[in-house]
């Protein structure tokens, strides 16, 4: 049976990862398309072999156009005209580095053996059972159901707003007529009568403010302990989960769901902002003694502007960390002078941000090594296939400063592999009157002059990874705690499913 039909027969929950990776570099439709064609190729070795590359990428586009002939026969216009664009996506963006699809197509395979061994590994080691709990959470489905729960409490004070200022329009004019009135109609009953439905109007105004200030800082309380426990604790789980499939384990997801609760909490926090900004407004034209909006409304402004800036700051995640095309299945480990990826994403998708996010990537503070390639770019929802703010760098790459004293022909012949470095991102929004300096970093990577380093390195990068949840720890290796041997037999078996097709049902024991 191909590999590609045994992915078909997995459960959902294996599905939904496979879902992940297929994108518009490799359409899942072309996998499934020419599925025995390429399993039949060796992906792995024309990814370092531009020669070979460049045959494979031809062949694929002539066994695309073979089944494009086919498919026109039967006159299915739909199937016709994604099959033309998908190849005219291919053609363009691969037609100059072939190599690049070879990696993509490598990858695609490796990982879906990755995931049939999981599927039918028949025991967990401890590391994926830590993750399992956290994967499809309950208390993901309470952080979404929460932050359902505030969005729609702020469409109701949203209507209380509008109810305010639909009340103090009436008793402006009420007011404003009585003032116009002739000094004889003044002291008749209809004047009384009419200033005790006036004294009526502004109890109800009053009432009304202070009710609305009481529901926003119920909600202003509601996503404060939400964003402080529940949803910060759902995204450092994602973290380690990327941790983990880092070095081989179990892919992660949820990103996307994390985005869509910040999401909302931005645009709930953004309407409240406003709706507190209409009080302002509506006191101005009209206050009285006792009016709670002076008094309460500017610490609630600052609450909630505190709530917004606290939910970007923790927004700006790395959504792929930094990995050398060439060795897809060796993140973390960058070579001076080669180029290496990584992409960014901000969880609160908004519309006003496409292009106005501007990254810029940089590499420690020792000023040891400096990113070569273009370090500043805009983030957009067209960089990413599922529409998120994103943005991917594709073309840096780590030169070592030499120093004073080096040889120029020497550059990092004795550099360390378990020497941690961190490439750091920062950027800065203005949004509706706010400005907000972003940062974040990826996991600690190590730097190689040879590929010779590359071993050593990459058992830097797993020992790291399975020992510790600390995603900044540089000084990791000044005291490194001990692994267990049944994490290393995980991490073993994460390894050899991921490079064994022929085993993939096979586990380390």
């Amino acid at each position: 049976m191909s590999q590609w039909n045994q992915v078909q027969q997995l459960e959902i929950k294996f599905l939904e990862q496979v879902d992940q990776f297929y994108d518009d570099n490799f359409p899942m439709e072309i996998r499934h398309l020419l599925a025995q064609w390429i399993e039949n190729q060796d992906w792995e070795a024309a990814s370092n072999n531009e020669t070979m590359a460049t045959i494979l990428l031809q062949n694929l586009l002539i066994q695309l156009d073979e089944h494009l002939g086919r498919v026109s026969k039967e006159k299915n216009l739909l199937l016709i005209h994604n099959l033309k664009r998908i190849r005219k996506v291919l053609q363009g963006k691969f037609h100059g580095n072939p190599m690049h699809v070879a990696v993509v197509i490598s990858n695609c395979l490796r990982e879906e053996r990755r995931i049939l061994a999981a599927a039918n590994m028949p025991v967990q080691g401890p590391l994926e059972k830590s993750l399992q709990s956290s994967s499809v959470s309950e208390r993901q489905r309470n952080v979404e159901h929460k932050v359902a729960a505030i969005k729609n409490s702020v469409q109701m004070t949203e209507q209380d707003t509008k109810y305010l200022e639909d009340l103090q329009d009436e008793f402006d004019y009420r007011y404003k007529t009585i003032q116009t009135m002739d000094q004889s109609d003044k002291n008749s009953v209809m004047m009384n009568q009419e200033v005790l439905t006036l004294q009526e109007m502004l109890n109800s105004l009053d009432f009304k403010r202070k009710e609305a200030l009481s529901k926003m800082t119920q909600i202003v309380n509601e996503t404060d302990l939400l964003m402080n426990s529940m949803l910060i604790e759902e995204l450092q789980d994602w973290k380690r989960r990327q941790q983990i499939a880092c070095i081989g384990g179990p892919l992660h997801n949820g990103l996307d769901q994390l985005q869509n609760c910040f999401t909302l909490l931005a645009e709930s926090l953004f309407q409240l902002r406003r709706q507190l900004e209409k009080l302002e407004e509506q006191s101005t034209k009209m206050t009285y003694e006792g009016d709670p909006i002076p008094m309460q409304r500017t610490h609630l402004l600052e609450r909630v502007t505190f709530l917004i800036y606290n939910l970007f700051k923790n927004s700006f995640v790395v959504e792929r960390q930094p990995c050398m095309p060439t060795h897809p299945q060796r993140p973390l480990v960058l070579k001076t002078l080669i180029q290496f990826t990584v992409k960014l994403r901000l969880l609160i998708k908004l519309p006003e941000l496409n292009y106005q996010v501007k990254v810029k990537a940089s590499i420690d503070n020792n000023r040891r090594f400096v990113l070569c390639g273009t370090n500043v770019k805009a983030m957009s929802i067209e960089e990413s296939s599922n529409g998120s703010l994103s943005v991917e760098f594709r073309h840096l790459q780590p030169k070592e400063m030499k120093s004073s004293a080096g040889s120029k022909g020497n550059e990092g012949c004795h550099m360390v592999t378990e020497e941690l470095h961190s490439i750091t991102f920062e950027t800065q929004i203005c949004l509706y009157g706010l400005t907000i300096d972003l940062e974040t970093s990826s996991l600690p990577v190590v730097m190689i002059s040879n590929v010779s380093q590359l071993p050593n390195a990459w058992a830097s990068i797993i020992w790291y990874n399975v020992s510790t949840n600390d995603s900044q720890n540089l000084v990791f290796f000044n005291n490194p705690p001990s692994a267990t041997l049944s994490q290393l037999l995980e991490v073993m078996s994460w390894q050899f499913s991921s490079y064994m097709p022929l085993y993939s049902n096979s586990r380390i024991v």
